[in-house]
């Protein structure tokens, strides 16, 4: 290597090394305020106006301690057997902490603020006249491919437009229609139980909750796209098993780039997407 070109390498290390010095603060600036700077400043905003939750941990926010009441609520049956309030169940880390902070608090899954509104005066306020001001959370990618484009996810002018064409679908009129269709699946129900227990000899035990969901499937299928749920089965239990993994996703903080990364998890999605077009 020629004086020429050792020069010139020489430079450019420099340059690089000199670029990344100064670019080094400014970038561990901005991790440090969007993960520790900005959070507490947004519960210093929230508390100001009443609004307090869980403290806000570094990176993780409120996850562990979410994961962990989720965890010792469901390590043991509910109590008494029979009951229907399955919210400290399914819910555990908002029934748990609304008895702390009341039914407005402020939760955080890593370092994005969730607002949980229970109140069901404000939960209409915020429906009907203001929901403009109120931006959709950023769902996890294995949990947006569940969901789609819904309402859930929706923004601005997109979400109104979705929740002007859908609208019309919940009017009294047009869910009367309905009917019919989920009569027809809760008919079939109770003959299937009605076959089991005569040959059982009168009595039989089932398990009712799979039974629910798979009338459910079976009822919503027929009144939208008027299919048998036989013949949609293979999807139904394929996004039962993306609902799985959007469940466990749903308690962890996202990494960025993740849905990048071939994996069974992430290519459920687009199985899905074929089989539903060979169904079509």
């Amino acid at each position: 290597m020629g004086a020429p070109e050792c020069w010139w390498s020489t430079w450019r290390g420099l340059a690089v090394a000199v670029t990344a010095a100064c670019l080094l603060p400014h970038v561990a600036a901005r991790v440090t305020d969007a993960l520790w700077w900005r959070p507490r400043r947004l519960e210093a905003h929230f508390a100001r106006q009443g609004v307090r939750g869980p403290p806000y941990r570094f990176l993780v926010g409120c996850v562990r301690e979410m994961v962990a009441l989720m965890a010792e609520a469901t390590a043991k049956p509910m109590s008494p057997a029979t009951s229907h309030n399955a919210l400290p169940r399914v819910l555990a880390f908002y029934h748990y902490w609304r008895k702390i902070y009341g039914p407005t608090f402020l939760i955080w899954f890593g370092p994005t603020p969730r607002l949980t509104v229970a109140d069901p005066e404000l939960v209409r306020e915020i429906f009907l006249t203001r929901a403009e001001a109120f931006d959709r959370y950023e769902a996890h990618p294995i949990v947006r491919q569940l969901e789609g484009d819904g309402l859930v996810s929706l923004h601005g002018d997109k979400w109104a437009l979705h929740r002007r064409v859908l609208a019309p679908a919940f009017y009294p009129d047009n869910l009367n229609r309905l009917v019919p269709h989920v009569g027809r699946s809760v008919a079939a129900l109770a003959e299937r139980w009605r076959a089991m227990a005569c040959a059982s000899g009168g009595e039989v035990e089932v398990d009712v909750a799979e039974w629910f969901q798979a009338v459910a499937e079976e009822a919503i299928t027929r009144a939208t796209f008027g299919r048998s749920y036989a013949s949609g089965r293979v999807v139904f239990r394929m996004q039962g098993r993306l609902m799985a993994f959007a469940s466990e996703a749903f308690r962890k903080v996202l990494v960025p780039g993740y849905r990048y990364v071939k994996s069974n998890t992430t290519l459920i999605p687009t199985e899905i997407s074929h089989r539903s077009e060979i169904l079509h």
